[in-house]
Formats: structure tokens, C-alpha cells, sequence
């Protein structure tokens, strides 16, 4: 079992306002906002933890909200819930404390994590949503990419990061449609079960899921995540 109040003790040492958004057996969900310096800054959502047994996305968030991000202050907000699955994540499993899988049960308010999150939402739009997570089956990182206006930026994002690490050359095997090695497509056949599918559907026009493999070192998974996050943000 893990440790989540080691998670906790380093939120409370960040500077930044939080509130708790919900409990899950006796788990709290926590919530951060970074305010933009500006008037017109953009809105972003960061999440991790979705899946219990990947840790990695977690300590990225971790790390972002414990960097110094004046500079991308001055043109975006975030949104940040660093776990979405703390019983997951205390007991090294892909699913809740019910086994389930809260990555397909977006179309249901009837699963705790998934109604917590919907209600945070709100009706709040953002220009982007990303969310963390990691594969046990790969040696090479990869992505998912959701886009409105079809106008993808997955291929730069892979090639700009590919220094942290390996891109995976296996196919997702998951039916998503091909937008360049290694990148693949939010296909519509998901419907919006899953929280990135549910996101581009219903609070943002464009939206990444990165994975990382379980098999490099959380340093190399963390850094892979935040190379992502950070390419993505240049494009606007």
C-alpha cells in the first residue's frame, strides 16, 4: 500500500488555493487553481491518478504545481486535480474501491470519482485538457489525441520529446486511427467514457492523453508528461 498523506503533505506545502472537492472512501479529492496574471489567459486542465496503479502522472502534477510557472501565468490558468483515484492509488490498482474502471464510466454520474469531477467542472471550458497516464505492456511512450478542428499537433509534440525517451512503434490495438507513429486519434467510437472523450465532448475543444511505460524510472515517466504539457502549451 501506498502512502497518500505523503501526496497531501506536499500539496499543503504548495502556495497555491485548494479545496477539497469530494471524499472517496475517506479519500479527499483535492482541486487546484493557478490564477492567470492577465485578462487574457486561456484555461487548462491537468489530471492524474485516473488509473490507481500509475503513478507517474501523479508525480507530474506534483512537479508542475511545485515549479516555478510565473512565465506561463501570464497567458493561462490551470486547473489541476492531481489524483482523480486515491483508493486506486493507496492500493496499486487500475480501479476504484467498487473495481471500477473510472476511465469508462464517464456516462454515468453514478461512480463517485466520476459525479466528484463533474461537479468541480461545472460548465468551465478549457482550451486544453491533458491527462497523465502510463502502460505496463510498452518500452516507448505514446499518445491520444483529441481535436475538434482536426488541426493535430500530436507528430511535433512526439518528435519534440522523443529525447526523454523511446517512441513506442507498437499499435495501440485499442482501434484508435493512426495521426502519425506513435500518436493516435481520441477515436469517436469511444463515446465519453473516458474522461479525455467526455472533455473534448463536453469542456474542451482539444485534448492529449499522454502514456509513458512502466518500465523507465518515474523520474524519466514525470519528465515525459511535463515535455508533453509544455510543447503542447508553445502551440498556444
Amino acid at each position: 500500500m501506498r502512502d497518500y498523506s505523503m501526496i497531501v503533505d506536499r500539496l499543503n506545502k504548495i502556495e497555491i488555493p485548494m479545496k477539497i472537492i469530494g471524499k472517496v472512501s475517506d479519500y479527499p479529492i483535492h482541486l487546484l487553481r493557478l490564477e492567470s496574471s492577465t485578462n487574457t489567459s486561456k484555461n487548462i486542465l491537468i489530471t492524474g491518478g485516473v488509473h490507481g496503479d500509475e503513478p507517474a502522472g501523479i508525480e507530474a502534477v506534483l512537479q508542475f504545481l511545485e515549479r516555478d510557472n510565473t512565465e506561463l501565468l501570464k497567458k493561462f490558468t490551470f486547473v489541476v486535480i492531481p489524483c482523480v483515484n486515491p483508493y486506486g492509488y493507496v492500493h496499486d490498482t487500475r480501479e476504484n474501491s467498487d473495481g471500477v474502471d473510472i476511465n469508462r464510466s464517464f456516462e454515468t454520474e453514478k461512480i463517485s470519482e466520476v459525479a466528484i469531477v463533474k461537479k468541480a467542472l461545472g460548465q468551465t471550458q478549457f482550451s486544453l485538457a491533458i491527462d497523465f497516464h502510463e502502460d505496463y505492456e510498452t518500452t516507448g511512450f505514446y499518445l491520444y489525441e483529441g481535436k475538434q478542428d482536426e488541426q493535430y499537433i500530436g507528430p511535433e509534440i512526439a518528435n519534440t520529446v522523443k529525447s526523454i525517451g523511446p517512441i513506442d512503434t507498437e499499435d495501440s490495438g485499442e482501434d484508435a486511427p493512426d495521426i502519425a507513429q506513435g500518436v493516435y486519434k481520441v477515436a469517436s467510437e469511444w463515446g465519453t467514457q473516458g474522461l479525455a472523450p467526455y472533455l473534448l465532448h463536453f469542456h474542451s475543444k482539444h485534448v492529449i492523453i499522454t502514456e509513458t511505460p512502466t518500465v523507465w524510472p518515474l523520474e524519466q515517466r514525470a519528465s515525459l508528461h511535463l515535455g508533453v504539457l509544455d510543447t503542447a502549451l508553445t502551440y498556444y
